[in-house]
């Protein structure tokens, strides 16, 4: 009896990690987006101005400063870019770096 019991829980155990096994090489077959798609336009309506400046950077790594986030919303609901809220230090960084041009 002790026998049967030991054997239908390796079995069942052993079922259990195949199935398990299975649904994490099926998640990895998939693609799923590093992130969601965010809608900035509604996003740019339901947002109140606070001036806070924020640093922005979209996916290639190009920086800009923006007046605040909302500004940030409606530049990327205008340009259809997808500018996301980085560290400021990331566009201080930039300008420090960017050469002087002299006429």
């Amino acid at each position: 009896m002790i026998f049967r019991i030991v054997f239908t829980s390796l079995i069942i155990i052993g079922l259990a990690a195949e199935v398990w096994s299975h649904v994490e090489i099926e998640a990895e077959d998939y693609f799923f987006p590093l992130e969601p798609v965010i809608n900035f336009c509604k996003m740019s309506e339901q947002c109140q101005h606070d001036f806070v400046p924020v640093c922005g950077q979209d996916s290639l790594g190009i920086t800009r400063m923006f007046n605040d986030n909302c500004d940030l919303y409606e530049y990327n609901c205008d340009e259809k870019k997808q500018y996301r809220h980085v560290k400021t230090v990331v566009c201080q960084y930039e300008a420090a770096a960017a050469p002087l041009v002299e006429d």
